[in-house]
Order: structure tokens, then C-alpha cells, then sequence
């Protein structure tokens, strides 16, 4: 059993490194773009892509399908990464991010087959995704819905809006993960608008709530698989997670957040990534 879920765990770290060198290479070809926001969120989303979301890349509108919003939109490059390499979309389709009439753009587009929301218009997400679980209940349907918030997002009041409707109409069917980078586009976000304690905010509003290294693999697939962590309540797992992650240049800085990037800043970010 050990040896099965060590497997697990190495092949998921693998994907989400793959996810990496996959969103800087879209950024190459698009010249700039989210590095910062997109990197800190690679694990996550290897882990839902590729072990628990139920997804059919080839039939991306199956209706039981479970739902995934980003709603922090500008890690777009990240998504798009996982996409393609779960089978969603061509793998060349990387070298057209942001370009002229490519669905695959800045900010997801529902053009892009397993792309559910358009988001990038931060706050809104939530309030989607509670829509997509409360809808799933009323139509006796057992999807479950994820949607990802970064924490600078949560700036946004109508966040605070989608909790309190969510635990109101306790939604066991909806999870929330909040990237907690800490950085936000300009700057610290203790510097701008703190949004700690985040784990006591969530409570408050009703949520059952779970804190991991978002960057642990294995927490990661713990957290997943004790969803709901209570029943008959929204969950949020607030992961800890480091901007840009895995290309130190890019760690733990505002400048990252977006930025150009050319054929030597592509290089660096994959020869830091391309040994584990």
C-alpha cells in the first residue's frame, strides 16, 4: 500500500513539473504573462487533474462531470499547461498562448475545451462555482465543484458574499483552495491588505476548513481525499504556497506576478527546472 501511494505521490510531483516547464514555455510564446500566480498553483492542480477530479479530457462536456473554476484567471498559463497534457487540448496549442485568435489567452475562455467559467475579473469565481453546486443538488447530480482564489483576490468583497450563500445552503459539494502566495501584484499583501487570520475567517463564515504546504504532494492528496472535511459544509483548504515556485528567480517576489519573458529567461526557468 505504501509502495502504491509513494508511486502516486512521485508521478503526481512528476506532472506538476511537467506543468511548470509546460506554462513558462507558454509564456515564452506569448512573451510575458503570469508566471508568479501560475507557478505557485502547479501542484494543485496536478493533483486535482490527475488524481481526483472525475474528468473526461475527451468528452470535456460530459454532464457529471466534476467542475473546476480558476477563479484567479491570471494563472491561466498554469491551467492551460494541465490541459494539455491530461489531453484536454493539443500540446501545440502552448506555443499560441496569447496569440491572434487563439482560445488559449491570458485568462481562460470557455472556447478552450475543460475550461468552465471565463474568469480574470477577480472575486467572481465563487460565486460561480456556488452556483455549479447548488445546481448539481437541485438537478440530483453528484458532481463535486473546486474552485481555486488566490489570496489577494479575497480583497474583493463579493468573495465574502459567495461564502455566506454557500454556508447557508450548506453545500458539502463545494470546495474552495486558496492559493495563499502571500504576494499580490504590486506587493506583500500584509503591505496592502492584510487578509489574515485566513483560516479563522473561513470558520466564521461557516466553512470547514483544512491548512497544508501546498507544495506537499502528499498533503495535497490527504486534504482531496478527506473532501467534505465536514458534512453538509463547504470546504476550504488554504494551502501555503510560495510565488513562483520552483525557478528561483521568480520565488517569493511581486516582480514575477507578470513579466516579459524571452528566450534566456526561458532557458534559466528550465534548467532549474528539468532536474527534481
Amino acid at each position: 500500500m505504501q509502495q502504491t501511494r509513494d508511486a502516486l505521490i512521485l508521478r503526481l510531483e512528476n506532472a506538476a513539473r511537467q506543468v511548470r516547464r509546460d506554462l513558462w514555455r507558454a509564456l515564452r510564446a506569448g512573451g510575458s504573462g503570469h508566471a508568479g500566480g501560475s507557478s505557485s498553483a502547479a501542484d494543485i492542480l496536478a493533483a486535482l487533474y490527475f488524481h481526483r477530479l472525475r474528468v473526461r479530457p475527451t468528452e470535456p462536456a460530459w454532464p457529471d462531470r466534476d467542475r473546476f473554476v480558476l477563479s484567479k484567471g491570471h494563472a491561466n498559463a498554469a491551467l492551460g499547461a494541465v490541459l494539455a497534457q491530461a489531453g484536454f487540448i493539443d500540446d501545440a496549442m502552448l506555443d499560441r498562448f496569447y496569440g491572434f485568435e487563439s482560445p488559449f489567452a491570458m485568462h481562460p475562455d470557455m472556447k478552450l475545451p475543460g475550461v468552465e467559467m471565463n474568469t480574470g475579473a477577480l472575486g467572481h469565481g465563487l460565486a460561480i462555482a456556488m452556483g455549479m453546486a447548488l445546481g448539481a443538488r437541485i438537478r440530483g447530480q453528484d458532481f463535486h465543484t473546486f474552485v481555486m482564489v488566490g489570496d489577494g483576490e479575497l480583497h474583493e468583497g463579493s468573495n465574502w458574499e459567495a461564502a455566506m450563500a454557500a454556508s447557508h445552503q450548506r453545500l458539502g459539494n463545494l470546495t474552495l483552495i486558496v492559493d495563499s502566495n502571500r504576494i499580490a501584484q504590486s506587493g506583500p499583501l500584509p503591505e496592502l491588505v492584510n487578509v489574515e487570520p485566513l483560516a479563522d475567517k473561513w470558520r466564521a463564515f461557516g466553512w470547514a476548513v483544512r491548512e497544508i504546504d501546498g507544495h506537499d504532494m502528499g498533503a495535497i492528496v490527504d486534504a482531496l481525499a478527506a473532501l467534505p472535511l465536514e458534512a453538509d459544509r463547504p470546504s476550504a483548504i488554504i494551502a501555503h504556497t510560495v510565488k513562483g515556485k520552483g525557478v528561483s528567480f521568480a520565488e517569493d517576489t511581486y516582480l514575477w506576478h507578470s513579466n516579459n519573458v524571452d528566450d534566456a529567461i526561458l532557458a534559466r526557468a528550465l534548467a532549474e527546472l528539468e532536474a527534481p
